[in-house]
């Protein structure tokens, strides 16, 4: 055995041990023993490790066994001996959540994201973990570890924010300056990704092997779920299907091209459907540049203009799924943002353009609507968790 075979031993002891309190339950040093398959001698020394450092609390006195003897002295996991903070940098909102070790969410803070301004918009960031920090009545030094998410294209490898086309956001070291801003690990993903994690964490995803979540907001993003494992392809950029063409003759993307379903389906392009129809005068109780929650509204309420803009984001929509349909066969796929109160106003065209863009062996009804508001978000803290657990000793 190498030198390091005994230290490599005990750590994944300890992790397992670790692991075990991680559900919240209450446990005696015998039942550690007994469920991880230690020893009861290394399970007390480990235990007792943890229980100095403050990863385990003393948790009173449990009841004797069924043969009498002493009553066991009770542990369980410190939820707040470390947190983590999970940070979205979307086209509107700079989002952030702190959250304890068990990923239970502490406090929240937000502000207008800083368009144009990287460096800007990452000191406001470290501004909201301050300030969720003091809500939630946390040290900043107990932060151990950062998720961010990023509503552009990242190489994971370097945690760089490649382009943002709808922050003005270009070639920013994302990664290393949260870690100089905050004081502890980053990983940067892309949102729709983040939000294709915390889908299959607690969403509609849940058990699902292969599935393909749609972040449709000021852009559209898809993260890729396969066997289990996201794919993220070899530098991090796969998903990009909202700069995908699904229109010839359209508008120009933000990435330089034109006719992206970006283009098409886009918070911005729905509003820009609605203008487009009042300035033709289409009947609508709607003004220009009315925002998506109330065109939606007034689509359920009959208004004709609305109505037609989410229509033809969803046939767009359904153009754009295609290809992840006929390239990838997932078992499911799920729509996420603001358009998700749309229902079958979006979804009604979306699943009759469908046949006539995929195979016909995909049927409509594996598409759905995801039922995590803020997956986004929620998978940034996904994200920060992952990435402690994996370098803690």
């Amino acid at each position: 055995m190498s030198p390091n075979g005994p230290q490599m031993v005990r750590q994944l002891n300890r992790r397992l041990v670790l692991d075990l309190f991680r559900d919240g339950e209450v446990r005696s040093r015998a039942d550690v023993a007994r469920q991880t398959g230690l020893t009861k001698p290394s399970a007390s020394a480990i235990t007792d490790g943890l229980l100095a450092e403050g990863f385990l609390l003393d948790a009173g006195v449990g009841e004797p066994g069924s043969a009498g003897g002493r009553r066991p002295n009770l542990l369980r996991f410190n939820e707040r001996h470390r947190a983590y903070v999970g940070v979205h940098f979307g086209a509107q909102r700079t989002m952030v959540t702190l959250a304890d070790a068990l990923g239970n969410p502490l406090a929240r803070a937000s502000t207008a994201s800083s368009l144009g301004d990287a460096e800007r918009g990452l000191r406001a960031a470290r501004t909201l973990v301050l300030r969720a920090c003091g809500r939630a009545d946390m040290a900043i030094d107990l932060v151990a570890a950062v998720g961010v998410s990023v509503e552009g294209l990242v190489d994971q490898t370097s945690g760089r924010c490649l382009l943002a086309p709808n922050l003005g956001w270009r070639d920013v070291p994302i990664q290393a300056r949260m870690e100089e801003l905050v004081g502890a690990p980053a990983t940067v993903f892309n949102e729709a990704h983040a939000g294709a994690l915390a889908e299959h964490h607690a969403g509609v995803a849940v058990g699902v092997e292969s599935f393909v979540r749609l972040s449709v907001g000021t852009g559209v993003g898809s993260g890729v779920v396969l066997g289990s494992q996201l794919f993220s392809g070899s530098t991090g950029i796969a998903g990009e299907i909202g700069h995908c063409r699904v229109e010839d003759d359209g508008l120009e993307c933000g990435c330089g091209n034109t006719g992206c379903l970006e283009t098409v389906a886009g918070e911005p392009a729905i509003t820009r459907a609605v203008d487009v129809a009042l300035r033709d005068g289409r009947f609508s109780a709607l003004r220009e540049g009315s925002h998506l929650r109330l065109i939606i509204d007034a689509a359920h309420e009959g208004d004709e203009a609305a109505r037609a803009a989410l229509a033809r984001a969803g046939r767009g929509l359904a153009r754009g799924i295609s290809y992840l349909l006929n390239v990838l066969d997932p078992d499911l796929v799920v729509i996420g943002g603001a358009v998700r109160g749309a229902g079958e106003l979006l979804l009604g065209p979306l699943r009759e353009e469908l046949p006539r863009s995929s195979l016909p062996q995909h049927r409509a009804r594996q598409v759905v609507f995801s039922d995590v508001p803020q997956a986004e978000l929620d998978g940034a803290v996904l994200l920060a968790r992952r990435l402690d657990e994996a370098v803690a000793p």
